[in-house]
């Protein structure tokens, strides 16, 4: 292939995005070692996508970066957890971590079939250790945003005709308007309940 033939092929595009097949790869290389200039045509092909990516860029809207910058706070924030400050969950935290420091907390017998234990309430957010032997029965939410993490134990979480089986470590965020029940599958269910105002 000539240099002028392979100019036009669109082979150094694909190159630059990363979506050569590996017999292109190397043709592309034996083609940068025979003809040095292409390296120029290389970087402007860089500049020209960098700058298409830029130009048409699309912001994020102002809440999802508010969630973004809440999630990463959130996961630091975890590495000292405190009973008087949690952090938000996410399915990103550790569920272990968790057990441990609401540990003190639990029932010390399984009386009650189920119980609840306020963890934070403020700022349009509320936390509450859940340990349940009932199932859920079904709700909606239209302006809170409801997930859970699971401590210990095992469920079904169904969310319209979909259904999840969840056990420690699992993390679940209900979507909007959609009605959605829990079914415990073991003795009992210990998760931490999280609902966030959507207005935040």
């Amino acid at each position: 292939m000539d240099l002028k033939e392979f100019l036009d092929s669109g082979l150094l595009e694909l190159n630059v995005i990363g979506a050569l097949a590996q017999d292109e790869a190397q043709l592309v290389h034996k083609m940068l070692v025979s003809h040095p200039e292409i390296k120029k045509e290389i970087a402007a092909l860089e500049v020209f996508f960098e700058q298409h990516a830029i130009k048409n860029a699309v912001s994020p809207h102002l809440r999802m970066g508010k969630k973004m910058e809440r999630l990463f706070s959130n996961l630091a924030a975890e590495q000292n957890m405190q009973l008087s400050q949690t952090p938000l969950i996410s399915g990103f935290s550790d569920s272990n971590a968790w057990l441990e420091l609401i540990s003190p907390l639990l029932p010390k017998d399984n009386s009650c079939e189920r119980f609840k234990k306020l963890l934070r309430y403020e700022n349009g957010v509320m936390q509450l250790l859940i340990v349940s032997s009932t199932d859920i029965d079904e709700e909606v939410h239209e302006d809170l945003d409801e997930s859970f993490l699971i401590l210990k134990g095992t469920c079904v979480c169904t969310i319209g005709n979909t259904s999840i089986n969840m056990g420690a470590g699992d993390f679940m965020q209900i979507p909007l308007d959609l009605p959605h029940t829990v079914t415990i599958t073991s003795n009992s269910v210990t998760a931490i309940l999280q609902r966030v105002d959507c207005a935040n």
